[in-house]
This record gives C-alpha cells, structure tokens and sequence, in this order.
C-alpha cells in the first residue's frame, strides 16, 4: 500500500485528470473519477488528503458535494480545491467558500503550478491537522478528568489554561500554579530549541533540581528515587520532591502529574511548530518584497532600454535618410540599407518583448507567493 497522500481529481475532463494522474503521481496517490456518485461512494470508505472537483459534474451538484464533505466529521480535514469555468460569476466563487471549498480554481489549469501549490497544501493542511489532533486528544484527556477523581480537576483547570499559554514560560507557571493546587514541592524544565525554561516551587532548591532534571531526563518516562520521582516527555520534564509513603498516594499523584508533562510537552511542542511556521512565513512575505521591487525595476528598466533603443533607431535611421541624398546610391543599395535599417528596429522590439516575458513570469511568481503568504498558521 502506498504511504502517498490520497488525492481525488473529478472531472468529466478524462484527457485533464490522465495528464493530473502523470503530473501528480509522484507526490500523490491519485484516483480519478468521471462522475460525482463514484467519487461520492470512495470518500465514504476512505477519505482523501485533497479533493479536486470540477463544476462540470453532470450528475451532482459539486457544492452539495463540497457540504457533505464538511459536514461528516471523518472528512473534515479533507482540503477541497474546486476547478470552474472562467466565465463563472463571482456570486458562485462566494457561495463555494461558503459550502466549504478551500480555495477555486479557473480553467486553464496549469498543472506544473498546481503541482507546487498542493504540495504546500498538504504540508500546511497536515500540519493544522496536527494543531487539532493535539487539541482532540487534550479535550479527551479533560472529559476523563471530569469523571475521575477530584484530584483530576486540576488536571483539567491545566490543559484549559495551557493551550490558551503563548509561551514556555506561560506554561511552565501553570504547571507550577498546578503542583501547588496538589501541595506538592518541586520544579519543572521546558526544552525548546533555543535553550529551556525551568520554574520551581522553591527558589533555593532550583539550582539543584535543575542539574537532577538535566542528568534524569533521558533515563525513561518515569524514574523514581528514594522520596523524589521524575517523570519525562522530549519537550517536558517535572521533578518531585518529599513525595508521600503510602503506594495509593503517589500512585495517584504519578498518574495527574503524567498527564500535566504530557499536556506541557504537547503544548510546547505546538508553540515550537507555531514559531516555526511563522519564521517560514516571515521568510516567504521578504522574499515577496524583493521580488516584487525588482519587478517594478525591471519594468522601469525595461522601459527606458526600449526608449532609448527606439530613440538611437529613429537617429540612425533619420542619418541614414539624409545621407541618401549625398552618397549617390542606387536604388538597390538604399533598398538594402533600409531593410538593414528595419531588421535593427525589428531586434530592438524584440528585446522589449523578452523583458515583458520575464516579468510575466516574476508576476506569477509574486501571486504565487502572495497565495502562501496569506495561509494562516
């Protein structure tokens, strides 16, 4: 079985979704459909990454496709691409992103740029789809915490207020804040990329926690000694000091204070990806700036080169006029002269013309950055 996104291309187009099927394949696996209804009864057994949808379906209505798409739970995060006709009226574009279709798209499709563009796709769609399975799985964690033990509210109060954290160090003072609803003294380590954050209950054992957390958080997920106990995820570690006798005790206190690491590491890992994504995105919008300067130059530049080739031409030619005149040629060589005269004016246009080609293509380019600059992370 191939480990490819799944992508479904419907359209009555069958020469468009073969030449879809050979540019895609190699990032995708892709399966076209002629008709709505085959399209219809697949995405019931296996939802696809992205669906690709032409307007042209005869036998269903591709905006009612678009809503059932988005109302099954299953199919949520199923990234919609909606192909039409280029005379479609902007009131149907509306009502498209209305029923729940991602983005449209107007024929003539060009499939080498849509290649990209669903490339990017994916990677920003799979990393939201991230953003909400994290989010699930905290939900779940907190409607087992309302049926437990009261001791589990406190668990719940944390995953409410973390995922609301814009920082580590917002989340490391929750957790602390949390630790002291259960009466417990110890500290806690948040490792991101640039360094870690470290919080404590009390400062004048930090120093000393700190060095146990460095040395202890790659010994397993959960290592206990003597009265103190460490438990570990990659981006979350808390450390436990004076820890209760009784078995029943810290059993319990072992199990809530797992899932407040698992929750911080969850959401220190999220924020890391956030960050990420916002540098990748500060990067695209600069490169957007520099490209679109050196367009408005080019045309400048283009402009004025044209200008000035015309103007030399008009010159050479207006010299050559007058010359005519004194040098006593004959029909002939004026004849030649002039067709040289004219092919030299020809080569100058057709410099104007490469230049109008180039920025072209950079006008593309900038709409095509400016699509993946707009995303939201």
């Amino acid at each position: 079985m191939s480990d490819a996104p799944l992508l479904y291309f419907a359209d009555p187009d069958r020469a468009l979704c073969l030449a879809a099927l050979e540019a895609l394949k190699t990032d995708f696996e892709v399966r076209h459909f002629q008709d709505g209804m085959s399209c219809i009864s697949l995405l019931s057994e296996k939802p696809p990454a992205i669906l690709i949808l032409s307007n042209s379906l005869a036998d269903t209505p591709a905006l009612d496709l678009c809503r059932d798409v988005r109302e099954t739970v299953d199919r949520h995060d199923t990234h919609i691409l909606l192909i039409l006709s280029p005379e479609t009226p902007p009131d149907f574009v509306e009502a498209a992103l209305e029923a729940g279709c991602d983005e449209v798209l107007f024929k003539p499709v060009d499939l080498e740029n849509l290649c990209r563009q669903l490339r990017t796709t994916y990677k920003l769609a799979s990393e939201r789809s991230s953003y909400r399975q994290q989010a699930s799985y905290a939900q779940q964690v907190a409607m087992t915490a309302m049926t437990s033990m009261g001791e589990l509210g406190v668990v719940l109060q944390f995953l409410s207020k973390c995922f609301g954290c814009q920082s580590p160090s917002e989340v490391a003072v929750e957790l602390i804040a949390s630790l002291g609803q259960y009466g417990l003294a110890g500290s806690v380590q948040l490792r991101v990329p640039n360094g870690a954050v470290t919080r404590s209950t009390n400062e004048d054992t930090i120093a000393s926690d700190t060095e146990a957390m460095n040395k202890l958080h790659g010994v397993g997920r959960i290592f206990e000694f003597k009265s103190r106990m460490v438990i570990n995820y990659e981006h979350a570690s808390i450390l436990l000091n004076q820890l209760p006798d009784s078995d029943e005790e810290r059993g319990r206190i072992r199990d809530n204070v797992a899932m407040l690491a698992e929750g911080a590491h969850t959401r220190v890992l999220s924020l890391i990806v956030q960050e990420d994504n916002r540098r990748k995105q500060s990067g695209i919008r600069f490169a957007l700036g520099e490209i679109i300067d050196m367009a408005s130059e080019l045309q400048n530049q283009q402009l004025l080169t044209t200008q000035a080739g015309q103007q030399a031409v008009n010159v050479v030619i207006s010299r050559f006029e007058e010359a005519f005149v004194t040098l006593g040629l004959t029909a002939s060589q004026e004849a030649d002269l002039i067709g040289m005269l004219v092919d030299l004016r020809n080569e100058v246009k057709g410099i104007g013309l490469g230049a109008d080609q180039v920025e072209k293509k950079l006008q593309r380019v900038v709409r095509s950055l400016q699509s993946i600059a707009e995303e939201k992370f």
